[in-house]
């Protein structure tokens, strides 16, 4: 019976209860801190509520029509369309009268403020004189962003019978944000001997205008009208030839004998990558006095500071 004295008793009662107030009040605290990030929560999503409906919105993304643009723009610059003459009657600043046509078109849908459009349309004299002209342009949301267009457009003369055709306009892609064209445009150099030339011009739209980045041949023709080798026999003796030095006589100087020419200068762009303008690489081909030409190649760089290629003379445009 003293053994069962000695055993443990039980705690008491009011030590257990002791324990449930701290649980209690560590469940108050927690919610407690649990409604205060509720109510912050709610404060927060409340203030962007509020910004977002007092925030002044954005223009929506510009989307261009372009057939509507395109009379817009052809009308501000060229005036009244002809349905009967299929074109805009423009009078030019030589006074003559051009049937304008668009003959190239492209819609670039992926601009950070919406779509943008470029443009060409050429058109020849009506008079029947060796002169045609040809337009480019380029359109665009307007800059500060407001959700319109605002539009640019250079115009170019050139001595021909022949409006620019779309095959002659080529539309490249010359840096990551740089789009331009290549516009060939076949000039009439020589009215009595035939000579024709076909230049390439690079056109790029530059802050508010269209810049000229660069100008050389394409294409040289002409036909003497008899056999290459006759022709090129005949230009070998001119160029052999000495005028006499005859003092106070005028001696007239025979004309330069014409020969046979078809040589090709073919160019190709460089892969876009950055904001630079990519080279151009212009390759001489084709024929002259009968006989294939010894090819030749230059590369065309772009220089930043003037925004144009350099061009050697030797690949010189000719008028």
């Amino acid at each position: 019976m003293d053994d069962l004295k000695d055993l443990p008793t039980a705690a008491p009662a009011e030590s257990a209860n002791a324990i449930r107030p701290r649980r209690r009040r560590w469940l108050s605290v927690l919610l407690y801190l649990l409604a205060g990030c509720g109510v912050l929560a709610l404060a927060l999503i409340g203030l962007a509520v509020y910004q977002h409906l007092t925030a002044e919105k954005a223009p929506p993304r510009v989307t261009v029509d372009e057939a509507a643009v395109i009379e817009n723009v052809m009308g501000q610059t060229y005036g009244k369309y002809s349905a009967a003459k299929k074109g805009w009657v423009y009078v030019g600043d030589d006074d003559r009268t051009y049937v304008m046509q668009v003959v190239q078109q492209v819609k670039l849908a992926d601009g950070a403020d919406g779509d943008e459009l470029y443009f060409i349309a050429s058109g020849t004299a009506q008079n029947g004189d060796h002169s045609a002209l040809y337009g480019a342009f380029h359109v665009h949301p307007t800059r500060p962003y407001d959700g319109g267009l605002t539009h640019v457009g250079a115009q170019f003369n050139y001595v021909s019978t022949q409006a620019v055709r779309p095959e002659q306009v080529h539309f490249e892609a010359l840096s990551e944000n740089l789009w331009g064209w290549v516009v060939k445009t076949r000039v009439i150099t020589d009215l009595h001997a035939g000579t024709v030339s076909t230049n390439n011009t690079v056109l790029a739209p530059h802050e508010d205008r269209i810049a000229v980045l660069a100008e050389f041949l394409s294409a040289r023709d002409t036909d003497p009208g008899m056999p290459c080798d006759e022709a090129k026999e005949a230009w070998d003796i001119w160029n052999g030839m000495t005028t006499p030095d005859t003092e106070g006589v005028d001696v007239e100087e025979p004309e330069e004998p014409i020969r046979c020419d078809k040589r090709r200068w073919t160019y190709k762009t460089g892969t876009v990558s950055g904001n630079i303008p990519v080279p151009i690489t212009v390759t001489l081909g084709g024929t002259q006095d009968g006989q294939p030409v010894e090819p030749r190649t230059w590369k065309l760089m772009f220089d930043a500071k003037r925004f144009g290629y350099n061009v050697p003379d030797e690949l010189a445009s000719e008028d």
